[in-house]
């Protein structure tokens, strides 16, 4: 299934993929497609599987079974072909203490063949998508963590990749520049990017991604947009109730709703129910209040929170691992 608006095939298809480290299963079986000019974050714990994932179709790792297609091109077999679209950010990456900012960036657009004419733009044009340019004869060493990362991601661009796989770029990152990377990332994405990130600053990835896949012991628990992913996480869901005025009578027409588990009050007018039924349910609740006389201003479900999904799946895990 392709989560994408802007293209009816997917940049990044992988099916089936199993990777195996001797006896240790990494990846499993995984299945998922990230649409053309969108952002798909993999989430999940350490031990998930993503850096694996990510590196396979980096092709720094060969899949033990299965197939990655990136742009159509089978990473497996053609994977010199592959490296031409794909700009790969690794977690925790390394930058040249002595080099300059421009020269770092040069030392790569040299490595991906471009002529001197041509590097000497494209390093600019990086430099300043990259908010780079007054810092661009700076000494890496001397950069904040931040700034550090504005320069690797600078330097994965030199190449003019259609698809980035950005693993964890946000580690370690000060507010500003979370939001700072955050902005561009939706604008390389605007501009036809494909973006694959995967990260750990879930609430990040609500407010940058167009869909999500959570892993779990290399397995995807998981994926599609945040509206689905947040519709298939769980069995019952919240509403959120608020009263023009207070109904005395309102907790106990809610409680004796077969779907209503739960009722919690902030005040007279504001409540939140944990609900079990499916839409025309809500709906058959909706009219049981109304008709009794409740002035209902305001009924709607509440979506889940990305890292509400995640807990969630990571509870799942430390009960069967309590449970063995």
């Amino acid at each position: 299934m392709d989560y994408s608006a802007h293209s009816a095939l997917p940049m990044i298809k992988c099916q089936d993929l199993k990777i195996h480290y001797g006896d240790h299963v990494a990846v499993d079986s995984l299945c998922f497609e990230v649409g053309k000019g969108s952002v798909y974050g993999l989430i999940g714990p350490n031990g998930a599987g993503k850096t694996t994932t990510i590196k396979a179709i980096a092709t720094l790792i060969e899949p033990t079974y299965g197939e990655i297609l990136v742009d159509g091109i089978p990473v497996l077999h053609q994977p010199e072909e592959a490296r031409r679209i794909i700009g790969y950010m690794p977690d925790f990456p390394p930058v040249y203490d002595d080099l300059r900012i421009e020269e770092f960036c040069d030392l790569f657009a040299h490595a991906y063949g471009l002529d001197r004419n041509a590097r000497a733009k494209k390093v600019e044009e990086c430099l300043r998508l990259t908010d780079l340019m007054d810092k661009r004869r700076a000494l890496c060493k001397t950069l904040s963590r931040g700034m550090k990362q504005r320069a690797l991601l600078a330097k994965t661009l030199v190449h003019e990749p259609s698809v980035l796989l950005l693993d964890e770029p946000a580690a370690n990152l000060d507010p500003k520049a979370r939001i700072d990377l955050r902005n561009l990332l939706r604008r390389l994405a605007s501009s036809g990017k494909t973006v694959l990130v995967s990260s750990h600053v879930l609430s990040e990835l609500e407010d940058l991604c167009d869909a999500i896949g959570i892993m779990r012991k290399g397995n995807m628990a998981l994926s599609g947009s945040l509206e689905e992913v947040s519709a298939s996480a769980a069995a019952s869901r919240v509403i959120r109730i608020e009263l023009v005025e207070s109904f005395p009578n309102l907790q106990n027409l809610l409680r004796e709703s077969s779907s209503v588990s739960k009722v919690d009050s902030r005040d007279e007018r504001i409540f939140e129910i944990t609900h079990s039924g499916d839409r025309s349910e809500a709906a058959s609740l909706l009219t049981t209040l109304t008709g009794a006389g409740a002035k209902v201003c305001e009924f709607h479900l509440k979506q889940s929170k990305v890292e509400d999904l995640f807990l969630e799946i990571e509870s799942e895990d430390s009960s069967e691992d309590a449970n063995r």
